[in-house]
């Protein structure tokens, strides 16, 4: 697997560049609001890119990235069913990291929805299943119900709930319920109208 590559830009066109690393040509797509100096393509500089090999039976498809952590958010976009890399990377172009973080954050499906090729049920499975993909990290808590939202989102992924009515429902938990088992009750109740 192709993990990063250094070399010289050859080529950049939108949404892709030529990067020739030793000698031999990679094409490899990128952000198309990617901003590459001129000087770097005259001048034959050479830029370093954190890379994604994407696979299938009749491609291989190089996805690259300036920061790794541009690299992690693109792999877990590409995770949730339903996401390919070319919306991911359609994702990525739509704004910095922390602005699709937050997005993801505070269940803002409108971000994701005015985004080429994301309906609102891509966008509510983004939303709720990289907020329990990110809520493993420690240092961010994001998930709007609390700390025991994602027992909640497990159980009633348990009682047969769709991804889309669970996420409608947990961002609009009350604060004043405190309580696991009456979160629960709260989210029962609304899933039932």
């Amino acid at each position: 697997m192709i993990a990063y590559l250094k070399g010289k830009v050859v080529l950049f066109k939108w949404g892709f560049l030529i990067i020739d690393v030793g000698g031999v040509g990679y094409r490899v797509s990128v952000d198309p609001q990617l901003n590459i100096p001129n000087d770097i393509v005259d001048t034959q500089k050479e830029i370093e890119l954190f890379i994604h090999q994407h696979l299938r039976e009749d491609s291989s498809d190089l996805y690259g990235f300036l920061t790794f952590q541009e690299l992690e958010l693109f792999e877990r976009l590409i995770s949730v069913n339903g996401v390919g890399p070319k919306a991911g990377i359609n994702i990525m172009s739509a704004g910095k990291t922390d602005k699709i973080i937050q997005a993801i954050v505070s269940d803002n499906l409108g971000f994701f929805t005015a985004i080429s090729g994301i309906g609102k049920k891509v966008a509510a499975k983004i939303i709720l299943e990289l907020k329990s993909k990110i809520s493993s990290d420690k240092s961010i808590n994001i998930l709007a119900g609390g700390n025991d939202a994602e027992d909640i989102v497990d159980a009633l992924l348990g009682l047969g709930y769709k991804n889309v009515e669970i996420s409608k429902v947990i961002g609009e938990i009350p604060a004043e319920l405190k309580d696991t088992e009456e979160k629960m009750r709260w989210c029962l109740k609304n899933l039932a109208k």
